[in-house]
């Protein structure tokens, strides 16, 4: 079995599930902020990144190592979707949470919430890939 590839299908798994809580339980939560307080707390919530930072490069990097290693269409599929979630996160999170640290409102919460979808359904649908792949390794 590939010691990458379970790192990375660990490093996923972490993400991935963070993520469904971060969707369903810590967005939801910032409605229950006061809004005149709720820069204040934003302003502390960058200590999430020390956790998230660390772990979605070890998700890069051994993606990556993974497509080059192994070109197939299912490591293009999970690096692709790695990219979406990049590319969700530097377009619409970290803005959207920039902006909460100024001035927070609903609406914005909510354009939080309902972005953040995109990646919750693209780790969900990386695990289902990696867990194909997992599966492959065994039989190989």
């Amino acid at each position: 079995m590939n010691t990458i590839l379970i790192m990375h299908v660990f490093a996923s798994l972490f993400m991935t599930g963070l993520c469904w809580f971060v969707q369903v339980v810590h967005y939801p939560l910032f409605h229950q902020i006061n809004l005149n307080e709720f820069s204040r707390y934003e302003s502390k919530n960058f200590v999430t990144g020390f956790i998230t930072i660390p772990v979605m490069t070890v998700e890069l990097i051994t993606g990556l190592y993974l497509l080059f290693s192994f070109p197939d269409y299912l490591n293009f599929l999970n690096v692709f979707l790695m990219g979406i979630i990049g590319l969700s996160t530097a377009v619409f999170q970290v803005p959207i949470h920039l902006k909460l640290r100024s001035k927070a409102s609903s609406k914005l919460i909510d354009k939080l919430i309902r972005t953040n979808w995109i990646r919750t359904i693209s780790w969900t649908i990386r695990m289902i890939i990696l867990a194909v792949l997992l599966s492959n390794s065994f039989y190989h």
